[in-house]
């Protein structure tokens, strides 16, 4: 794009009121929202502990009073007592004061869980164990805290634990703020043809003029968001490094340093920004709405959520992958069964997409869609 017309596309968007209210409030909730954590102890894992250890008390007593007698359910009742037993020790005010002894508990903890898994729990309906995939996450993540000998944080209001909450939570939902911020990115030359009318410019320098400046209006806030969770994060509870884990999947489930997970999310978002404008160019030329635009964006996203058996025949759509969340941690990968479906696949196929899309929208242009 040639630089007077990338200037004066960029100027029309960074003074837009809506692209200022957007980027404003993502970056004070990514910020502020630890407020909401400390009021209502959002990831308070004491308080998650609390609640299972009662719910395997009351499976235990139902195995004592009624179902011993039965042998298939043996297995069960000797995981769900040794489950307790790591729980009580757990307690133990020596290995409270130890923290590397304490996370060796907490794994043999969680190992024990998941062997619980091998019937299924069979006989404990009632029982609120975490799923299996969940249990999987905090064995990595625990082990990676005892091999680099971090402490384990208990809360998500400390610096690095809150970092990892927000990410995560912003994973979510990140697509719809690309999409707000993009989906009337075409919509200046459909509407108002004579702003740019003397300035030429192509199609080709068109589209990569939108996706740079796209992509400056969403990584912009989402960087200063992070580093200003962080920072304030910190200064109300207290600093931790930022090797903390946090879940990641390649090929498998792993944990890595939280600093290395924020660098690979906004790597990801840079893609979905890609991807988002390429839509958003192509919807805004058909549809010559932007309300339609949003909605046919939403649709899209809503695909992610349906059943597993009904998403891995849809693996081939972009769909799947608009969650970042889910891509990051491996969701897509397990609902979908393909293990291969990390965040480099899942990359290429929205690289591949917003490929299609742009061949698409340039068809349409120079059909003579606009005038030019």
């Amino acid at each position: 794009m040639k630089g007077t017309y990338f200037k004066a596309n960029f100027n029309i968007a960074r003074k837009s009121k809506k692209n200022i209210l957007l980027m404003s409030t993502l970056v004070l909730f990514m910020v502020l929202f630890v407020l909401v954590v400390e009021a209502q102890n959002l990831g308070d894992n004491y308080r998650q502990w609390r609640s299972y250890y009662d719910s395997l008390e009351v499976n235990i007593s139902y195995f004592d009073s009624s179902l011993l007698r039965k042998q298939e359910y043996k297995e069960t009742y000797d995981n769900l007592n040794a489950q307790e037993g790591c729980i009580f020790s757990l307690q133990n005010g020596e290995v409270l004061s130890d923290p590397q002894t304490y996370l060796d508990g907490s794994i043999t903890l969680f190992q024990t869980m998941l062997d619980g898994y091998h019937n299924n729990y069979l006989g404990a309906s009632t029982l609120n164990v975490p799923p299996k995939y969940q249990l999987h996450q905090k064995l990595v993540t625990y082990k990676y805290l005892y091999r680099h000998h971090i402490p384990a944080v208990m809360n998500s209001k400390a610096s690095a634990t809150y970092l990892i909450y927000i990410l995560n939570f912003v994973a979510i939902f990140i697509f719809f703020y690309i999409l707000l911020i993009s989906n009337d990115v075409w919509m200046v030359k459909l509407d108002h043809d004579t702003v740019l009318r003397n300035i030429p410019y192509r199609v080709e320098d068109e589209v990569k003029g939108k996706t740079m400046i796209n992509l400056a209006l969403a990584l912009g806030p989402l960087l200063i968001g992070l580093v200003g969770a962080y920072l304030f994060a910190g200064l109300r509870n207290g600093f931790r490094s930022l090797n903390y884990p946090n879940v990641f999947y390649f090929n498998k489930i792993i944990a890595i340093p939280v600093w290395l997970d924020c660098l690979l999310f906004l790597f990801y978002a840079a893609i979905l920004v890609v991807f988002v404008t390429s839509l958003t160019l192509l919807l805004n030329q058909l549809t010559k709405n932007v309300y339609l635009t949003t909605f046919i964006g939403i649709a899209l996203y809503v695909l992610t959520y349906l059943p597993a058996k009904m998403l891995k025949f849809i693996a081939w759509l972009p769909s799947a992958y608009l969650n970042v969340n889910d891509v990051l941690n491996g969701t897509v990968a397990s609902k979908t069964g393909f293990a291969g479906l990390n965040l480099v696949t899942s990359g290429c196929i929205l690289l591949v997409w917003s490929f299609i899309l742009i061949i698409w929208f340039r068809h349409l242009v120079n059909k003579g869609g606009i005038a030019r």
